[in-house]
């Protein structure tokens, strides 16, 4: 049973840890832009900044799940933040595009071992009945280090150049850093997982992905993603051409929108509570179609507000479907958010890069017709999903999604 205080610190350190994994993740992301000028490159190719750190770290969540069977999960934690921060700092000094995507590469390899580690902790430490709640607090550090992250670095790099935004973020990652190890590695280790048996598979591969529900989160999870990252890869160059003709810095300010993400994934949990999580979802998919049709108008206000609704939107949907793999996986909640993550960033990589494809060829219109299709796309898995309620694994109670 975990003590009073392991209790109370436990959210702080888990809060920290999402607001230092996404921070280091997406501080790129204001950057694009700058990235383009400098090195030459359309806003696809320069977006691979990001797709390289998130398409990488969706392949070493797997190996970090089975990594993390054998090892106290909040030394691997910390560890791979660690490596991450001094990755990020070394692509600051980077000269050639390719070092710069190298390097961050290896990053998100490391980063990998985070988010599922995190949320697997989160459902080894906090009772099943608060776990709505506690997964929304997560999501809220991961908003709360994304939008911190961005706008801090857009008005570092406006100010001082891209490089010195990455190396001053690395500096404010390795502080939190410090202090999530004071709060988490002064505590009695957690018990260890006991080691698979001989005939017990390593991934429980065929009863995750033949779930009659799980495999409908995970492409939630990669569409919802896909459909967010790309809006913020592309709304600052939106923002820097007419109508609106921003500067860098103000553009970064956008990312203040993620307080509306911090408020809906801190709510979803009571949301979920008191409606179901099929009518969140579809709350959240309503919310973030009217934000993409609010972003067509050529007002910066009514863009903002766009933006606002769609990142609301885009959290809620979140918070609630990682919620529901851990509470439909049962005692496979480990390997299930590592396939989660992998299709959440999968997602992320793909649509994100595609989405630039389509910015080059039409412009912001041409985004959003694709970013409507993908809605549309999680929409009909809700529906999939509200059609065949699925019971957890191992037990004969059954979860209503």
């Amino acid at each position: 049973m975990p003590s009073a205080s392991s209790l109370r610190q436990g959210p702080l350190a888990l809060f920290l840890i999402g607001f230092v994994t996404f921070a280091l993740l997406y501080a790129v992301q204001p950057l694009l832009p700058a990235f383009a000028r400098e090195f030459h490159l359309s806003a696809a190719d320069s977006a691979l900044a990001l797709s390289m750190s998130t398409g990488l770290l969706a392949l070493s969540i797997l190996c970090s799940a089975m990594v993390a069977r054998r090892m106290d999960r909040r030394q691997l934690m910390l560890g791979a933040i660690l490596m991450a921060t001094l990755l990020n700092g070394l692509s600051a000094v980077c000269t050639d595009w390719w070092q710069v995507l190298i390097c961050r590469a290896f990053m998100g390899a490391f980063l990998g071992a985070v988010p599922a580690t995190a949320m697997a902790y989160l459902g080894d430490t906090v009772e099943v009945s608060r776990l709505a709640r506690s997964m929304g607090l997560y999501v809220a550090g991961t908003a709360m280090g994304g939008m911190s992250g961005r706008v801090g670095i857009a008005v570092i790099a406006d100010l001082f150049g891209w490089r010195a935004g990455l190396l001053s973020m690395s500096a404010l990652c390795l502080l939190a850093a410090a202090g999530i190890a004071l709060m988490i590695l002064n505590k009695r280790p957690l018990p260890a997982s006991a080691p698979p048996s001989s005939t017990a598979p390593l991934f429980p591969w065929r009863d995750l992905l033949t779930h009659p529900t799980l495999p409908k989160l995970f492409l939630c999870g990669g569409i919802a993603s896909g459909i967010f990252v790309t809006a913020y890869n592309y709304a600052g160059f939106h923002l820097l051409s007419a109508p609106f003709q921003l500067r860098p810095a103000q553009v970064g300010l956008i990312f203040s929108c993620y307080l509306f993400g911090v408020a809906s994934s801190s709510l979803s949990g009571r949301w979920v509570e008191a409606m179901g999580s099929t009518r969140v979802l579809k709350w959240s998919c309503a919310t973030t179609a009217l934000g993409i049709v609010t972003t067509q108008a050529s007002h910066l206000a009514a863009f903002i507000l766009g933006l606002c609704l769609m990142t609301g939107g885009f959290f809620a949907m979140h918070a609630v479907c990682s919620g529901l793999v851990g509470k439909v996986a049962g005692p496979c909640k480990a390997q299930a958010t590592s396939l989660y993550l992998l299709a959440y960033y999968i997602g992320s990589s793909a649509l994100g890069y595609a989405g630039g494809w389509l910015w080059d060829h039409g412009g912001w219109p041409a985004l959003s017709v694709g970013l409507m299709a993908e809605l549309g796309v999680f929409m009909l898995l809700i529906r999939a999903m509200e059609r065949q309620p699925a019971a957890p694994f191992s037990t004969p109670a059954r979860a209503t999604v």
